[in-house]
């Protein structure tokens, strides 16, 4: 059996080493293989690297099969996320353990936060809190205390103990020290010229973010202002997450703002925080409108004994298995990808995921790098 892992590599860093590495003495002779969010990130923002770099960055850096977070799961609330990972590695049937980070070494106090989640009791409370005037993560922290909710790696843990089937065990790893956050890391390199020396990660990796060119978020600022100045009401509600009167926010700031920044803000409130607006318009432009149950095993990179894991997944499972696009879906498909079956009808998601990240560099890439790469594999 192996150990799986939920991520995004955004990039990949001391902390994902560190994890790796207690893995690897708790329990030395499984497998590791990772879920990774592709494209765009669970907060809505494009990834640094393109997904092919990062899996191969994961899998220099000690995992052993890399697969790709359908957009349709990695693009959504922490709920969303953490739940299509956990449903992803299950399905796969070599998982019996899932390892995870969280700003607390208790188990215990998560497992019970994850089972407060359910009671009625909860939801009530909930409710009250934030009609209140608390937003949705202070609201639950204030409930679930000495649980605090406004930890990022915290929340999805909670959220990953919700999901987590009985026949996999959980693995909490605590996090340990890390220099440089994924986000501060992010920061750093988007500096002008980037802060090099704030910048905590395994030499391979920097070595890769020298070298890469990075992507912008505010090229995202034209493509969305031109659909939705010619877009209904009735267009914007069709939407996936559209809800609560938030479509004629994002239109009326649609007419005043100049940056992408000034977009998201202008539409930001209680209860539409920036990670949930930067996802609704990404939902917007790839026109995401009703979730569709059905996974798939997107190979990204391996080593030799992620090739072997490959085998056992082909036999466990009975998932189709996509290392080369062009046999599951075409061009052409993709543009009437509503007349497809389920799962054809997410992984068009995802390459319209990855050719909007194409258009992000200052000289927009070549559009369906999908059915031109091949998942990455190390010797």
């Amino acid at each position: 059996m192996a150990v799986g892992i939920i991520a995004e590599f955004n990039p990949f860093h001391d902390g994902h080493a560190y994890q790796i590495g207690e893995i690897r003495r708790k329990i030395p002779c499984e497998e590791i293989v990772a879920v990774m969010s592709g494209s765009f990130t669970q907060r809505g923002t494009p990834a640094i690297l393109d997904k092919w770099t990062r899996a191969k960055l994961a899998v220099t850096g000690g995992v052993d099969l890399v697969l790709e977070l359908p957009f349709t799961s990695a693009v959504r609330s922490a709920q969303d996320f953490a739940t299509g990972g956990v449903r992803l590695l299950s399905a796969l049937g070599i998982v019996d353990t899932l390892a995870f980070g969280a700003e607390t070494s208790d188990l215990q106090g998560l497992k019970s936060a994850a089972a407060a989640f359910e009671e009625k009791s909860f939801q009530r409370k909930l409710r009250a809190e934030i009609s209140s005037g608390l937003s949705y993560a202070a609201a639950v922290s204030k409930i679930l205390l000495p649980v605090d909710m406004r930890q990022p790696n915290t929340i999805l843990a909670v959220e990953y103990l919700r999901a987590l089937p009985e026949s996999v065990e959980p693995l909490l790893i605590p996090r340990g020290e890390v220099q440089s956050s994924a986000t501060a890391i992010r920061a750093a390199l988007y500096q002008n010229p980037a802060l090099w020396e704030k910048i905590s990660v395994p030499p391979f990796v920097l070595d890769a973010l020298k070298s890469a060119e990075l992507v912008r978020e505010e090229f995202l600022l034209r493509p969305v202002l031109a659909k939705l100045l010619t877009s209904s009401a009735a267009d914007l509600r069709e939407i996936y997450g559209m809800a609560e009167g938030i479509e004629f926010r994002l239109a009326e700031s649609a007419r005043t703002a100049r940056t992408f920044d000034e977009l998201v803000l202008g539409v930001v409130n209680r209860r539409f925080p920036i990670s949930r607006v930067k996802r609704l318009l990404l939902h917007f432009l790839l026109n995401f409108k009703k979730p569709v149950l059905a996974d798939y095993v997107r190979v990204l990179a391996f080593n030799e004994r992620g090739q072997a894991l490959l085998k056992k997944i082909r036999a466990a499972s009975s998932l189709p298995v996509v290392t080369k696009v062009s046999q599951h879906i075409t061009s052409k498909e993709i543009l009437c990808a509503e007349n497809l079956e389920p799962y054809k009808k997410n992984l068009a998601f995802d390459l319209r995921a990855t050719d909007l990240r194409e258009t992000l560099y200052d000289v927009p890439q070549s559009a369906r790098r999908d059915f031109l790469i091949s998942p990455r594999c190390q010797r």
